[in-house]
């Protein structure tokens, strides 16, 4: 089963904060920058060679669900699988599936050797490749952040790509061959289950005929061969992550690549279109170890893979990644839940993520270590981040603005340095409307209520993001509370107050102040553009949204729909830009600007005037 669909918020873990393999690399290449990514959302632009691997990815996978029985060299992409509205394949529908209504080709087009079945799949993956090329390239322009150009990225590099990682699949199937077909090749034959997940194939979940290419008895053909051994891989047509696993206790996620089945052992493939050089190289071997641990967890701990390989699709070579063994997965539990627990499970400050980077690792083409593996210069990672200059582990200098007011429309705006920024606040005041608590099976509270100090009023209510679980069980009408760490904002002229599980509600001290007046709801920041992290595009997306930086940190700016500025249109990375009236707001712990009513950006300075980051 190379699929498990998680519930994470069925056991209280949040489904966008959950470990997955890159998380662990990049926690373990440096824990500072770490913290950037993820905690201050500093997150790099995506380059266009990009396009380059999604682009190869897909068309592999497109040939690989091809039958050469069903589908001519030369044949438009018939295989199309329907999806439900949500984007994951409609297994449970079987009469929406293509191969079933194909006719078989003349048997004498089927391939009889290595090389006919070659040709083919090389005629199919010309057949797919420009129009997996321009999906791809549309994908990567879709992308805000995103930097560098489309004719950057060199499509016959990638098509040779594509080819070498068919060649490599052929290996597998000739291997097939020379094995008699492996233990499944009889039941194959007879037709009958394909289980939860089936390599996809053109063919529903349920169909229990004989495959067309299957023979009565006999030695195994190629176009069975090609059958039995393809691997499962994510469907080229389902919606992004449909085919994720998750860890029975739901904190960590994966997808795989490619993983074959066919010697009744579990072979796990990662498609990597590189020559395999260059410190990566280091993180995909703990991706694949991570992986290999991951089907373990996922399947009772009683199935242990085969091998887990890396094909690294420019020089065309398989790289064997040692599989963990029994107790090194043991240990690996209890090492990730440790870590789950210290970086999602709450959020870390950043002293608890030091800026102390792992040694800089050096790799020949295929992946190869290089006669001098490590850098010696213990900072050689540093000089190659792209955070170095907001990071002080690094010297480089980055020309960023900290200003405490700003003259604009008349008049002088206070400005608020973006480490300032203070999203949660205390509130003390008497409770009426008090609708429950009521304790929910995950230990949260649900209630919610109007706090009131003298004429001053505030909605108190759980947060969209979760509910409290430190909450008075003396709470009651007409009772006096202390509601700390709550979020404010501003909801048609009346503060509300959300809260979440960093909140709490106590009985308050006759000595308690914390008037609900002085609650700031605004602000106004000045910072540069790091990242444009979302721009609405007329079909789902209807925000636009983008992450500053200044010399004391960061946030998030968003706007929706009709309070998105029409300078918005204008802003690029890089740019200085000011935002006036903004209103105070978090996102997954990270402090964030909203525009709304009466909110305005101002452009300061273009990124032409200032030095690049």
């Amino acid at each position: 089963m190379p699929v498990r669909r998680g519930d994470p918020e069925s056991v209280g873990v949040n489904p966008y904060r959950r470990l997955s393999a890159s998380q662990v690399i990049l926690w373990k290449s440096c824990n500072r920058l770490w913290y950037y990514t993820y905690m201050e959302r500093l997150k790099s632009p995506l380059p266009p060679q990009i396009i380059r691997g999604n682009a190869v990815e897909e068309c592999i996978c497109r040939v690989l669900r091809d039958s050469p029985v069903l589908v001519a060299d030369d044949a438009d992409d018939v295989m199309t699988s329907p999806l439900l509205d949500d984007g994951s394949p409609a297994y449970d529908n079987p009469l929406a599936w293509p191969a079933p209504t194909l006719g078989e080709l003349p048997e004498d087009q089927w391939p009889t050797d290595r090389d006919s079945l070659e040709a083919w799949a090389m005629a199919r993956a010309e057949t797919h490749f420009e129009a997996c090329w321009d999906a791809a390239v549309l994908d990567w322009e879709s992308i805000p952040n995103r930097v560098g150009s489309a004719g950057e990225a060199d499509p016959d590099e990638a098509l040779k790509m594509t080819r070498a990682g068919l060649r490599l699949h052929l290996d597998q199937v000739q291997a097939c061959m020379k094995a008699g077909g492996g233990p499944g090749l009889a039941d194959w034959r007879k037709g009958g289950p394909r289980g939860d997940w089936p390599a996809p194939d053109g063919f529903p979940r349920t169909w229990n005929e004989v495959h067309p290419a299957a023979r009565g008895s006999g030695d195994i053909t190629w176009c069975e061969a090609w059958e039995v051994a393809r691997p499962w891989f994510v469907d080229p047509d389902a919606g992004q992550w449909k085919h994720t696993t998750s860890h029975p206790e739901e904190w960590f996620q994966g997808e795989y690549d490619m993983v074959y089945d066919w010697t009744g052992r579990i072979r796990i493939v990662d498609l990597k279109a590189s020559i395999g050089k260059g410190d990566r190289s280091g993180g995909y071997l703990e991706q694949l170890r991570l992986y290999g641990w991951l089907w373990w967890e996922t399947h009772g701990r009683a199935d242990e893979v085969e091998s887990l390989e890396i094909w690294y699709l420019g020089p065309g070579t398989v790289k064997d990644v040692p599989r963990p063994s029994g107790e090194e997965m043991e240990a690996l539990t209890e090492e990730l839940e440790e870590l789950y627990q210290k970086i999602h499970a709450r959020d870390p400050s950043i002293t608890e993520c030091p800026a102390d980077p792992a040694p800089l690792r050096y790799f020949d083409e295929g992946g190869v270590p290089s006669a001098t593996p490590v850098d010696p210069d213990p900072r050689a990672r540093c000089t190659h981040c792209e955070l170095r200059g907001v990071c002080e582990g690094s010297e480089h200098e980055l020309e960023l603005p900290l200003e405490r007011s700003i003259d604009r429309f008349g008049h002088r705006w206070p400005v608020t340095p973006l480490g300032e920024i203070v999203t949660r606040v205390s509130a003390v005041g008497e409770v009426s409307g008090l609708r429950g608590p009521n304790l929910s099976a995950d230990g949260t509270v649900d209630l919610s209520f109007t706090l009131q100090e003298g004429y001053d009023r505030a909605k108190v209510q759980p947060s969209r993001y979760g509910s409290p679980t430190d909450v008075t069980r003396a709470i009651t009408n007409g009772s006096r509370v202390r509601i700390d760490n709550t979020m404010a904002s501003v909801w048609r002229g009346e503060i509300v107050l959300d809260l979440d599980a960093k909140s709490s509600v106590a009985i308050a001290d006759d000595s308690d102040s914390a008037p609900i007046v002085d609650i700031e709801t605004k602000v106004n920041a000045i910072g540069r553009v790091w990242s444009i992290n979302a721009f609405p595009d007329g079909v789902g997306v209807t925000r636009w949204s983008v992450t500053l930086v200044d010399q004391t940190g960061s946030a998030g700016v968003v706007a929706f729909r009709q309070f998105i500025p029409i300078a918005a249109a204008g802003v690029s990375r890089g740019d200085e830009i000011a935002i006036l009236n903004g209103e105070i707001g978090e996102f997954n712990g990270q402090p964030q600007v909203r525009i709304g009513p009466g909110g305005r950006l101002v452009v300061l300075r273009d990124a032409s005037e200032v030095p690049g980051f």
